[in-house]
C-alpha cells in the first residue's frame, strides 16, 4: 500500500473558503433580489401637488420643493369622456425652476407642447405633473382660491406645511434598481468564484487520498 503526499496547505483550504464564498454570494442574490421585488411592488414616490392664488386670482399650481427638482412635463386634460389635453408644457432639460406655474402660462425654461385653448382652463380638468415615469395628479379647483393655504383635492395646507414637504419622485426604473444589479453581479461572481474553489478543492483532497 502506497501512501499518497498528502495535499498542500493551500489546497486544503480550498473546500472551506469556497464554502464560504458560496454562502457569501448565495446571501447577496438572495437579498439583492428580494430588495428588487419590494422596489417593483412599491408604490413609488410623489410629491405634493397643490393650487394657491395668482395675479388676478389666477390658479396657480405649486410643487413641493423636493419634487419641482424632478418635474419634466405638465399636463392638463379636460373633465371630459375624452381627455383632451387643454394645456401642456414640458420642461428644457437643466433648466431651474422655482415650483410654480400659473395655469395656461410657459414659465422660463418651458416650452408649450399643447397651446392653452380657450380663454381659461375649465374647473375641474385633471393636472398631471410629471417626471417622465410617474406623475402627481390634482383637480383643478371650483370656486375661489384661498390666500395663505395650498388646495389640494382633499384638504388645505399651510404654505409653511407644504414647502416643508420632502417628498419628491421616485427616478425613473434604471435609476431605482442599478445599486441592487451592481450588488447582485458581485454576489453572482463571488458565487462563481466559490463554486470553482468547491469543485476544485474536492477534486483535488479526491486525488490525494490513499490508494490500495
Amino acid at each position: 500500500m502506497v501512501a499518497q503526499p498528502m495535499p498542500s496547505r493551500w489546497v486544503r483550504s480550498l473546500r472551506p473558503a469556497g464554502i464560504v464564498l458560496v454562502i457569501v454570494g448565495g446571501l447577496a442574490l438572495g437579498l439583492m433580489a428580494l430588495a428588487s421585488m419590494v422596489t417593483l411592488m412599491s408604490d413609488p414616490a410623489t410629491p405634493w401637488v397643490g393650487f394657491v392664488p395668482g395675479q388676478g386670482g389666477t390658479p396657480t399650481v405649486v410643487v413641493g420643493p423636493a419634487g419641482a427638482a424632478g418635474v419634466t412635463s405638465i399636463v392638463v386634460e379636460a373633465p371630459d369622456a375624452e381627455h383632451t389635453v387643454v394645456w401642456a408644457i414640458d420642461r428644457v432639460p437643466g433648466s431651474s425652476w422655482d415650483g410654480s406655474v400659473a395655469l395656461g402660462t410657459v414659465p422660463q425654461g418651458f416650452v408649450p407642447t399643447t397651446e392653452r385653448r380657450g380663454a381659461t382652463i375649465p374647473r375641474g380638468s385633471t393636472l398631471l405633473v410629471t417626471n417622465g415615469c410617474y406623475g402627481s395628479y390634482v383637480s383643478v379647483p371650483h370656486g375661489t382660491l384661498k390666500r395663505g393655504v395650498v388646495t389640494t383635492d382633499d384638504q388645505q395646507v399651510t404654505l409653511e406645511e407644504f414647502a416643508a414637504d420632502e417628498v419628491g419622485f421616485t427616478p425613473c426604473g434604471p435609476t431605482d434598481l442599478s445599486t441592487p444589479v451592481r450588488i447582485a453581479g458581485a454576489g453572482l461572481a463571488i458565487l462563481v468564484v466559490g463554486l470553482v474553489a468547491l469543485v476544485a478543492g474536492t477534486v483535488r483532497r479526491t486525488g490525494n487520498v490513499r490508494l490500495g
